[in-house]
């Protein structure tokens, strides 16, 4: 169970690798575009790893995008707290709610300033609460998700408000938005694989699955998803995930095209489908790399936005490349 305290840091011990992380990302439709907003805190190291980005466009490299900055050592903020806090790549985070309401601040002194509140739409959704998550014990071997990176971890699905100023141009932002918020002790080779992803069709209703896929198939090969966790955001609560598959064409590594068969705890069935309309290489922190998509989904006559990522580690690539 998600409490309020869980939004600030854990008691880290002495493991050197402990580590806590944060991901606001949210979409512009109209763009269409993704802004990500990730920190990861290593306490027991003092340093943070931070990538800010936006992506607009269907890209091959991190620096092709609309914006891209990441970082590997900043240090820890000066607050020691996850509840208000700056870094000096310029992201500032103040929770005004526990687990509820934050306020997100970017500015590079250049080209990007983020100005957004994150309101929530749910509950914090706890993948290891079996009263919550009936997959809750059901993790498998490939799963990332049931390594020690991710001992607590949470899922929420929100609305964003605000504004972005990318290169001059103001964009307005009212939109919705699934975060997250993991600790433990996180290495930095993670040979487990996880596809992130987000379906959010109104405020009330959205979709979030985790999945994982075997590593080795390649390039422009069709692979299949097995879901590890999820929900159904249903009129302001959330519902566990208990089954579910994926099916994706790639493009490259990128998923192109996207279909989903869900079922939650009542047995109820969600079919949908999506193309990605943006793409791009992001690597969250060293040793990783995500291959992130946005979607336009449809489920029936619904149409809804989100992000699908797949999370590969770099050890993983040797195989596919050289075999």
């Amino acid at each position: 169970m998600i409490t309020p305290e869980d939004a600030e840091f854990h008691p880290s011990g002495t493991a050197r690798m402990w580590t806590e992380t944060n991901y606001f990302g949210f979409d512009i439709p109209a763009v269409p575009a993704h802004v990500g907003l990730y920190a990861l805190f290593r306490p027991n190291l003092g340093t943070v790893n931070s990538a800010v980005f936006v992506n607009s466009r269907k890209v091959e490299a991190s620096w092709e995008v609309d914006f891209w900055d990441s970082r590997a050592y900043l240090p820890l903020p000066e607050s020691g707290s996850l509840l208000d806090y700056r870094l000096d790549n310029g992201l500032a985070v103040r929770c005004l709610e526990p687990n509820k309401v934050w306020e997100l601040r970017y500015d590079n002194g250049e080209s990007l300033q983020v100005d957004v509140r994150f309101e929530a739409l749910m509950e914090p959704f706890d993948i290891h609460d079996p009263d919550m998550d009936p997959r809750a014990k059901a993790a498998g071997r490939g799963d990332l998700s049931a390594g020690g990176a991710y001992a607590g971890h949470f899922d929420m699905t929100g609305a964003v408000t605000g504004h972005v100023v990318l290169n001059g141009a103001r964009h307005e932002v009212d939109a919705l938005s699934t975060m997250d918020h993991s600790w433990g002790v996180r290495e930095e080779r993670q040979l487990g694989t996880m596809t992130w992803l987000q379906c959010h069709f109104s405020r009330e209703l959205a979709l979030h699955a985790m999945f994982d896929f075997d590593p080795t198939i390649g390039p422009d090969r069709p692979f299949e998803a097995h879901l590890t966790h999820g929900y159904v955001l249903d009129g302001g609560k959330a519902l566990g995930l208990k089954e579910g598959s994926a099916r994706m064409t790639r493009k490259g590594m990128y998923s192109d095209t996207l279909e989903l068969h869900l079922v939650d705890a009542h047995d109820r069935e969600y079919r949908v489908r999506g193309v990605a309309q943006t793409r791009a290489p992001i690597q969250y922190w060293p040793g990783s790399m995500a291959f992130m998509v946005m979607p336009r989904w449809e489920m029936g006559d619904l149409v809804g936005y989100g992000t699908s990522t797949d999370f590969l580690d770099l050890y993983h690539f040797t195989r596919l490349y050289n075999n």
